[in-house]
Order: structure tokens, then C-alpha cells, then sequence
């Protein structure tokens, strides 16, 4: 199985995808998942704009949404953590992970999945001391500071990872 790894894909998915498909074809081989560790920037429309907190030169609406809405489809499996460059109201409707778009799968805020053997695991967000040993409590309507605490990593999810044993087999 072949992997490609994306740091911040800031919402360039048909950027991104090109890319791949241009070293898939100078290579001679088939690039079989994409995983993007943070900043996916997962933006479906206009009002998701006003629930990032990043300022304004910051918020663009991306190619993510050709891909929710079905007038595109990623050529191959894409796994994704959130970072702090999100639309904190949809990536919080899928807080324990699952499918974005089809084909394009997030993590929630700690997930783990197997995919053809791999095991791959994520943790989304940022680190903030003040929110770790808090719960997650934001909801709609988001005012600024819930718009921003929505992507701190929360000791919880971290507890959560930790219990996963060596060999997930036994």
C-alpha cells in the first residue's frame, strides 16, 4: 500500500490531488490514501466561514466543498485530524469521527482506524494548558472564545487513545 501524508491542507484539495496525481504518473505507481495531519480546513459553504476562528486573510471557502457536495470525489481514501484552521460547527457534528465527504474520512477529536492492516490514529486540535482537563462543552451558537476552545485538545481524547492496546488482534 502506498501512503501520501499532507501537513496543512488549508481546504487545497484539488490542489493537493493534483499533485498526487502528477507524482503517481512520474512514478509509475498508485497512491492508495491520503492522510492530512491538521488544518484540512473542512469548509462546506459560506456560513462555516464565521464559525473559524483564524482572521479573516485566513478564511477561504477552499475546495473541500466540491467534494461535499458530490461534484467531485477524492481519488483515493483521505484521512484527516482537524486543526486549528476549522469550521469548529461541522467538524464538532462529527466529534467521534466519520466520513466529510465521500471518500474523505475525519478522525474526530481522537480516532483510530485500521485501513488494509495500518493501524492510524489521530488526535485534532491544538494544545491549550487552560482547556485540557476541561470536557467539551461548546455548542451552537458559537460566540468567539467557543469557536476557538472547540479545537483544544481535551485530556479526555487523549485518555481515550491511550487505551488502546499494542495488538489490536489480542
Amino acid at each position: 500500500m502506498k501512503i501520501a501524508i499532507e501537513g496543512c491542507a488549508h481546504g487545497e484539495l484539488d490542489k493537493i490531488y493534483e499533485t498526487i496525481g502528477e507524482i503517481e504518473k512520474r512514478e509509475g505507481y498508485k497512491i492508495d490514501l491520503l492522510i492530512c495531519c491538521g488544518d484540512f480546513q473542512a469548509v462546506r459553504n459560506l456560513p462555516d466561514l464565521k464559525c473559524m476562528a483564524v482572521p479573516d486573510k485566513y478564511k477561504e471557502i477552499g475546495t473541500f466543498y466540491k467534494y461535499y457536495t458530490g461534484e467531485k470525489t477524492a481519488p483515493m481514501l483521505t484521512i484527516f485530524i482537524g486543526g486549528n484552521h476549522e469550521a469548529s460547527n461541522y467538524l464538532q457534528e462529527l466529534a467521534y469521527g466519520g466520513w466529510a465527504a465521500p471518500n474523505i474520512y475525519y478522525l474526530g477529536y481522537a480516532g483510530v482506524v485500521s485501513v488494509n492492516g495500518v493501524r492510524i490514529g489521530g488526535l485534532s486540535g491544538i494544545y491549550k494548558g487552560y482547556d485540557y482537563n476541561k470536557g467539551h462543552f461548546e455548542k451552537p451558537p458559537y460566540d468567539q472564545n467557543a469557536m476557538k476552545t472547540a479545537y483544544h485538545i481535551r485530556q479526555l481524547d487523549v485518555f481515550r487513545l491511550k487505551q488502546l492496546a499494542d495488538d489490536p488482534l489480542h
